[in-house]
Parts: C-alpha cells; sequence; structure tokens
C-alpha cells in the first residue's frame, strides 16, 4: 500500500505541475496578444487558439486530480435506492464501477487519438497536427482509472469527499 501512496502522489504531482505551467502559458499567450494589440494595433498570430488548447489541457488533467482528490459531485439521491445493508460497501463499489468506466473511455479516447493521427488531422488556426494534445483524453481517464483502482484495493487511500457531509 506505501507503494500505491508514492505512486499515486507522484502521479499527481506531475499531473498537478502539467496543470499549473498549461494554465501559466494560457495566462503568457492571453497577456502577450492583449498587450501587442495594444502596442501595435495587431495580436500575435495563434496566440488566442494556443490559449484554447492550454486551456483544455489543463481543464482535462483536472478530471484526474478532482478524482486524486475524490472531489467528483457524486448523486446523492440515489443513495436510498439499495438496500442499507450495502452502504458499507459502497464506495468500494464506486471505485470499481468507476474504474471500469475510466478504462472504457480511455480506451475509446485511444482509438479517437489513433484515428486522428491516421488522418492527420491538423488544427485549423495554428495547421499542426491536434493528436498529441488529444493524449490528454486517454491520459485523463487511465490515470483516473488506476486511482480508482487502488482506492478500491487500499481503501485507506481514498481521501475523504470535498464538500459533502459523509
Amino acid at each position: 500500500m506505501q507503494a500505491a501512496r508514492q505512486f499515486l502522489k507522484w502521479l499527481w504531482r506531475i499531473e498537478a505541475t502539467v496543470c499549473v505551467l498549461t494554465f501559466s502559458l494560457t495566462a503568457l499567450a492571453l497577456m502577450a496578444d492583449v498587450l501587442a494589440r495594444e502596442l501595435f494595433g495587431n495580436g500575435i498570430f495563434g496566440a488566442q487558439r494556443f490559449a484554447v488548447w492550454t486551456t483544455a489541457i489543463a481543464g482535462l488533467l483536472g478530471f484526474a486530480l478532482v478524482t486524486a482528490e475524490n472531489g467528483h459531485l457524486r448523486p446523492q439521491f440515489a443513495d436510498k435506492w439499495l438496500p442499507r445493508a450495502l452502504d458499507p460497501h459502497m464506495d468500494r463499489i464506486g471505485d470499481v464501477l468507476s474504474m471500469l468506466i475510466c478504462v472504457a473511455l480511455g480506451w475509446y479516447a485511444v482509438g479517437f487519438v489513433q484515428s486522428s493521427a491516421a488522418l492527420g488531422e491538423r488544427g485549423m488556426a495554428i495547421p499542426i497536427k491536434v493528436w498529441p494534445i488529444q493524449m490528454v483524453l486517454p491520459w485523463m481517464f487511465f490515470s483516473s482509472a488506476i486511482r480508482h483502482a487502488a482506492f478500491a484495493i487500499w481503501p485507506a487511500l481514498r481521501p475523504e469527499p470535498k464538500g459533502e457531509s459523509h
């Protein structure tokens, strides 16, 4: 369990670092674009599209970071649908189901990225291949699946839910 805890901490650090970097790049690109418009009358070509891409990367990585913090919203209205006897096991059942959903979505995302790469799809404003940017999709799903698997195997690794009364 200690190795899993260290791995999850390492994974969180990498994702949080990339998230901060991409948001910082977003801010820099937009500030530079506004500054160029004010000083020279023209913005920087592609700055806004670049900002959209970096924001998308940061936002999608946020999915994995929220999973790491056990911060996703849970449909509490359904709590009464199952027998009370299952209550002690619901977190584990939820983690297993969430892991399976994330694996399925990750698998689909891999196919999506492969298709994009095979077709040679490029961005509209900045004609670069988009599949490297799309790689965040399988990453976020598989990263979250790993976390849910760890939480199911070692419930002590699961943080307390954020913003909910438990």
